[in-house]
């Protein structure tokens, strides 16, 4: 038969309420009273009922992370640092994954369900915005924090890199190399990536910088323009090595210069050198997000503006 709190009270002398607040990380609990009943019920293999905490409590202790993808850097990056985090405050961390709408608006229908306290939705799709399950979270005052990626108009705010900086620092370096033509590579359908090509474009036209985005134009770019030294800026490396089929052999053949978001650490192509790697913060935004989704928790009234930090560093291969 499984260890009840009873049990724990009745070898320790403490009553059954000092066992529940103790087990439940009460901060009014002394710490010699704390780590005596923590040792009975590890030695008794107490293992604490879910549903009786969330009665007692009003909370799971659970935070999720709903994301389309377990593989990649950042969320990798974000997993381990919101876990971290989480294990600091006596919180687990749960994983929700989809790979269509319908299982997104199960992942939804499951938050709504108020298993876990609160979650962070990492890079959803914006076509998903329209679903009905959005306005439900909205109207109950659910804890929601859109990381990277978010929707347009989605009442919930927002943990992002701040492109708008990312991409100056990145532009002033390419610059000074003396880059005098570009190609984009970002991803626009998402609201990250065109955020990012917005301001590409704005900064290398009020420098008098030629650029596309379209790959089938790049010889056309560096022969009209006599592009020595083009430019690539791109959300990561993966897939920048076919752009050199693009290239004109022999001496007509420009330099190349990357201007790349990097947060893995994933292999440049030779051909682009030197590439100058955008490393974004993704423990800081991770700390950041998990401290809204606190905040929300304890009744504070957040605004759905996007919270952006600065890069971490800009690396040089």
């Amino acid at each position: 038969m499984a260890a009840t709190i009873y049990d724990i009270a009745r070898i320790t002398g403490y009553n059954p309420g000092t066992v529940s607040r103790a087990l439940n990380g009460d901060a009014r609990v002394a710490e010699k009273t704390r780590e005596k009943i923590q040792s009975v019920g590890l030695q008794l293999g107490y293992v604490p009922n879910l549903a009786a905490k969330i009665l007692i409590t009003g909370r799971s202790k659970i935070l999720a992370v709903v994301s389309g993808s377990w593989t990649g850097g950042p969320m990798n990056a974000l997993m381990m640092g919101t876990n971290r985090i989480l294990m600091q405050r006596g919180y687990l961390l749960m994983s929700l994954l989809y790979n269509n709408l319908e299982q997104f608006r199960m992942c939804m229908n499951r938050l709504k369900c108020g298993f876990c306290d609160g979650a962070i939705l990492h890079s959803p799709p914006r076509n998903y915005g329209k679903i009905p399950e959005f306005e439900q979270l909205r109207e109950s005052g659910y804890p929601l924090v859109c990381f990277d990626q978010w929707i347009p108009d989605l009442p919930f705010p927002v943990v992002t890199n701040d492109a708008r900086k990312s991409i100056a620092l990145l532009t002033e370096k390419l610059l000074e190399t003396g880059v005098d033509g570009a190609f984009l590579r970002f991803e626009k359908s998402n609201t990250v990536g065109a955020w990012r090509h917005r301001c590409a474009v704005r900064l290398l036209r009020k420098a008098g910088i030629p650029c596309t985005d379209e790959e089938e134009r790049i010889p056309e770019l560096i022969r009209e323009r006599r592009i020595r030294n083009l430019g690539i800026f791109a959300d990561s490396p993966a897939g920048l090595d076919a752009l050199e089929k693009y290239l004109p052999p022999g001496r007509n053949r420009p330099r190349c210069t990357g201007g790349i978001f990097d947060p893995w650490n994933r292999q440049v192509p030779p051909f682009i050198s030197p590439a100058f790697r955008c490393v974004q913060d993704i423990e800081g935004e991770s700390e950041q997000a998990i401290k809204m989704l606190f905040d929300m928790m304890d009744g504070k009234e957040i605004g759905t503006d996007r919270v952006l930090l600065p890069p971490k560093e800009i690396l040089t291969t």
